[in-house]
């Protein structure tokens, strides 16, 4: 994270996870597996005495962020514009999540107000009451890969901006999306982009903020743009064609067996609603008890 900013990035993105004893913990997947030289989903696991042992199995071998440390990078000098979308899942409790993030907030950084650096970004719906109630100054996005889940369950009323999969804003429908929810002052992210055309794209397409694996590359990108212009981008590439339609056809299979899981992950959180309001409930109970 530190070096993406060095690399240009003026925000990061994360998830969170809570570990076996209750550590949040910096990290895309529900599984240490895939990333880490650990195994086992991160929720059976303890941070204290095994993940927090734990490397990449990349270079540069960096051990496992928690919550509490990106925010303290975020605290240090210097970084007072750097900001943090926040990923939160939908496998995840709404009150026991928020409660426990605001609650280290409390208690490791009193009197530090991060709501200017920090956007909670939502899957879900159901996470916007607990986002009311325990960090009601901070900002809220939806993350998501439809439009109409976006327009049915995000209402600009609700959020302060949405995360949209880029090949799905790239559509006329997602395009038509953009302008209407700028005109709502409402602001646009894509994601995941990591090709230079889909930057350019992003913006002829007018988005506000790129979320990127490659924070060099797009910053690269960035900087032609101030040095040259739009017009002289556009000159520069005038024989480059984008083409949606192309580009999802490169992947279709793919793209639409994670649409469908997705989709139906989505449905199957909606109705687990009501269970996760019961659970929300005794994690407010025992709040109140300690």
């Amino acid at each position: 994270m530190a070096q993406a900013i060095k690399d240009g990035a003026d925000g990061l993105e994360g998830d969170l996870h809570l570990t076996a004893d209750d550590e949040i913990i910096v990290m895309h997947d529900p599984s240490l597996d895939r990333t880490t030289n650990g195994t086992g989903m991160v929720k059976d696991r303890p941070w204290h005495g095994y993940i927090d042992g734990l490397k990449s199995k990349k270079e540069p071998y960096v051990g496992v962020p928690r919550c509490i440390d990106v925010l303290a990078f975020l605290a240090q000098e210097g970084n007072e514009k750097v900001w943090w979308n926040i990923d939160i899942k939908m496998n995840n409790s709404p009150s026991k999540l928020l409660s426990k993030f605001a609650k280290l907030i409390e208690d490791n950084f009193p009197g530090r107000d991060f709501s200017s650096q920090i956007i909670l970004g939502l899957w879900h719906p159901k996470f916007l009451a607990a986002a009311d109630k325990y960090l009601p100054k901070f900002s809220r996005i939806h993350i998501g890969f439809s439009i109409g889940i976006a327009q049915e369950h995000f209402p600009p009323s609700t959020v302060d901006g949405y995360s949209i999969n880029f090949m799905v804003l790239s559509t006329p429908e997602g395009r038509q999306f953009i302008k209407e929810m700028q005109a709502a002052g409402k602001q646009i992210l894509a994601w995941t982009v990591n090709d230079t055309l889909e930057a350019r794209e992003c913006v002829r397409m007018g988005v506000d903020y790129v979320l990127t694996d490659r924070t060099k590359v797009m910053h690269n990108v960035i900087n032609e743009y101030e040095s040259l212009g739009r017009e002289g981008v556009d000159k520069k590439y005038e024989g480059e064609v984008f083409n949606t339609w192309s580009r999802w056809s490169r992947y279709t299979f793919w793209r639409t067996l994670i649409w469908v899981l997705l989709t139906v992950r989505f449905n199957s959180a909606t109705k687990k609603l009501a269970l996760d309001k019961e659970l929300d409930l005794e994690v407010d109970r025992s709040i109140l008890v300690k």
